[in-house]
């Protein structure tokens, strides 16, 4: 049974892969009994599962959204709530409230306004266009005249109350810039203001551990490393997210030199890649305008999945190159895995479609399903050659962009 009739909180903490492993705030009490981790879509109802694909795939590339409705479910219950979401670094925090804010309400109403007003003026154009072929077949009489005239005032009322909902639009919209922009300002004063109580936390941990580090015992001592490591992670998330709120077009394509971002990549999945003695190799690669953070998405699925589809005694071999020509880069990411079926080969691509069993290899299904979002953002588009067994190469293209 569906219950929004109370205002009900609720706030998770998401891995990357879709796994919540942390519930902060549960005022509904939905998942009280819940064993975590557990994957986020088991959570969503079928009726959310299109909306939670885009919404999620919004936040990897947008890192944040606002303002999708999705409806949880666990046991007995089904709760809708209004959520946001936010990623920082590797981690993403969903928070989700049932009552309506005024932003969703603004956006609400603006949708309703222009579907409402749009199918009015389109059923009039019809009438108007059947009128006028009919009037092509036969001589022109007065009734069919008079229903002409009558059509044609009732476009033209139309188009006036169209005017005045646009009035009233524009005014939405002031309110929704508004809200927005309380919004901004607000998560950029928690941001800046909660940066002095870290600086002092990770300081006295410093001094704490110069002083008496060594008087500690191996479990103090890595309690206490614990605890810098965690305070240091918590400082470069607070510096991601001025970074993010200092940017005023979150469009902008930049300058990407992909060498680096390879090479941040490597260090990202430097586990995987010592516990597997992967070979990654890479030509020089070119200076492209694009999205930093959706590239080094795009790479760091790609590469990973090379390394962790392979079969047991293989070593994992990934080979990056690229083409080009005069509108498009295009990439390649070759591996010597278990190949893909060529029955199976779209689907890969979709969210939360896996082709192997959780046992057999780990992970939830959205990494391809971000890559491709990430790459038609910029332009571009991706497919796949493969041979079962023999491995795979995932070809990708983005588009040139010309500068200003």
């Amino acid at each position: 049974m569906d219950n929004t009739t109370n205002d009900y909180k609720i706030i998770l903490k998401c891995t990357e892969q879709g796994a919540v492993d942390k519930i902060y705030l549960d005022t509904g009490a939905l998942l009280e009994d819940i064993e975590l981790p557990v994957g986020l879509h088991s959570l969503v109802s079928h009726t959310s599962i299109d909306q939670l694909g885009n919404f999620w795939l919004s936040i990897m590339e947008n890192s944040i959204v606002e303002n999708a409705v999705l409806s949880l479910r666990y046991n007995d219950k089904q709760i809708s709530f209004i959520f946001s979401g936010y990623l920082l670094k590797d981690t993403v925090i969903l928070c989700g409230n049932t009552e309506m804010t005024s932003t969703a309400r603004a956006m609400t109403e603006i949708m309703c306004i222009n579907n409402e007003q749009a199918n009015q003026i389109r059923l009039t154009e019809k009438k108007i266009d059947h009128i006028q072929r009919e009037m092509d077949k036969m001589e022109v009489n007065e009734d069919i005249l008079n229903d002409f005239t009558s059509l044609n005032n009732e476009l033209i009322n139309n188009k006036r109350e169209l005017m005045r909902k646009n009035q009233k639009i524009e005014l939405l919209n002031k309110e929704l810039n508004a809200v927005n922009e309380n919004m901004t300002v607000f998560t950029y004063s928690v941001s800046h203001d909660l940066k002095e109580p870290l600086r002092m936390i990770k300081s006295f941990l410093h001094l704490f551990h110069k002083k008496y580090g060594e008087s500690l015992d191996p479990k103090g001592q890595s309690y206490i490393n614990f605890a810098m490591d965690g305070a240091n992670r918590l400082s470069n998330m607070m510096e991601d997210l001025l970074k993010y709120h200092k940017s005023s077009d979150l469009g902008t394509m930049e300058s990407v030199d992909l060498n680096e971002v390879l090479q941040e990549v490597k260090y990202i999945l430097q586990k995987e890649i010592e516990e597997k003695s992967a070979r990654i190799t890479f030509e020089k690669l070119p200076l492209i305008k694009g999205s930093p953070t959706g590239l080094r998405q795009v790479f760091q699925n790609l590469i990973s999945n090379a390394i962790k589809f392979v079969p047991g005694g293989r070593t994992p071999v990934v080979a990056i190159g690229y083409e080009e020509d005069r509108t498009h880069y295009t990439f390649s990411v070759k591996d010597n895995g278990i190949g893909i079926p060529e029955n199976k080969r779209q689907e890969v691509f979709n969210l939360f479609k896996r082709l192997n069993s959780p046992q057999q290899y780990v992970g939830t299904g959205m990494g391809l399903a971000m890559v491709r979002k990430s790459i038609e953002r910029m332009g571009g588009k991706i497919w796949l050659e493969s041979e079962v067994d023999q491995g795979t190469t995932v070809y990708f293209t983005i588009q040139k962009r010309l500068e200003p």
